[in-house]
């Protein structure tokens, strides 16, 4: 029976399955890595270190290319049982990443660029491919062949028309470093993003006051010690955080609010409250605490501090 199934339809039809998979990654993530910088990764986590190196720009870049180009060569049918092998493995490698991520905390995968997909859910979904690649299973014939030369000069030139555009797309993204906030992004369309980079901060006066759009209101930041909560209006995890202050009635919280699509006007708080100038895209992994003594930034981390 199992002999039967793979007849009409095994890793020959499945493979335009993961082909697809890898191109709408590949095609997602070059959008993101065009438009917008990177997120921070979660800190805190035994896995930061690696998701740091997976986070970097070039990195992600050299992904989306060889995704682009494994997808090719697999619905060209070039090196088939190689390429089960292969997807096996990789698919393996995307589950594993996954499941580290949700373990960590972090909101999204980035498996899909912008669009935001719960780790777990990915992990779950990786594991289905993972089944169903090993139910399609290929004999291994360990001798390699060369393969078609029509299909294979198809592929690279069809790699080609695809890759290079991309390429040209991900490296208009210009970043350089900003002289007290972090890294400044700018767009092909001339458009400025700034990611926050706030554990740089320490030791020096907390940058972001000449960035409110109240900024006179802020003096008292820069008497006394202050936990200051970078919070976006959109996010569960800092109204969580903002909800559980407010509970324990704590002294010294101050909340600067990153500009979002919700209208930050109708928020209420019984702290201190400023907000962001919406004249740039800001980019921080919220919630995120900022401690201050007498204006001068001496700790940053993910919870507020003694």
């Amino acid at each position: 029976m199992h002999e039967n199934r793979k007849k009409w339809f095994g890793f020959a039809q499945f493979r335009f399955v993961v082909a697809a998979i890898l191109l709408l990654a590949a095609g997602l993530k070059a959008h993101q890595l065009a438009t917008a910088p990177l997120p921070p990764v979660v800190q805190g986590s035994i896995f930061t270190p690696l998701f740091e190196l997976l986070n970097n720009r070039y990195f992600l870049m050299t992904v989306v290319l060889g995704e682009i180009l494994f997808a090719l060569v697999l619905i060209a049918g070039i090196w088939r049982q190689w390429m089960w092998l292969l997807s096996l493995l990789g698919f393996t490698a995307f589950m594993l990443v996954s499941l580290m991520k949700g373990l960590s905390g972090e909101s999204s995968c980035g498996c899909f660029g912008t669009v935001t997909v719960n780790p777990w859910i990915t992990a779950g979904f990786d594991f289905v491919i993972v089944i169903l690649l090993t139910v399609f299973c290929e004999r291994i014939d360990w001798t390699f062949s060369l393969p078609d030369r029509k299909k294979l000069v198809a592929v690279l030139v069809v790699w080609l028309i695809l890759a290079v555009p991309a390429l040209f797309a991900m490296l208009s993204l210009k970043q350089q470093p900003h002289a007290t906030l972090g890294t400044e992004f700018t767009g092909s369309d001339g458009k400025k993003m700034i990611l926050l980079e706030p554990e740089t901060w320490i030791g020096k006066e907390f940058p972001l006051i000449s960035r409110f759009v109240q900024p006179n209101d802020s003096k008292i930041l820069k008497q006394g010690t202050w936990n200051v909560l970078l919070a976006q209006s959109d996010c569960p995890k800092c109204q969580e955080m903002k909800a559980d202050l407010e509970a324990r009635n704590i002294n010294g919280i101050a909340i600067v609010l990153i500009p979002s699509r919700v209208d930050e006007s109708r928020i209420k708080s019984p702290f201190p409250l400023f907000m962001l100038d919406s004249q740039n895209d800001w980019f921080v992994t919220t919630p995120y605490v900022v401690k201050l003594v007498d204006g001068v930034c001496v700790a940053t981390g993910d919870h507020v501090m003694e």
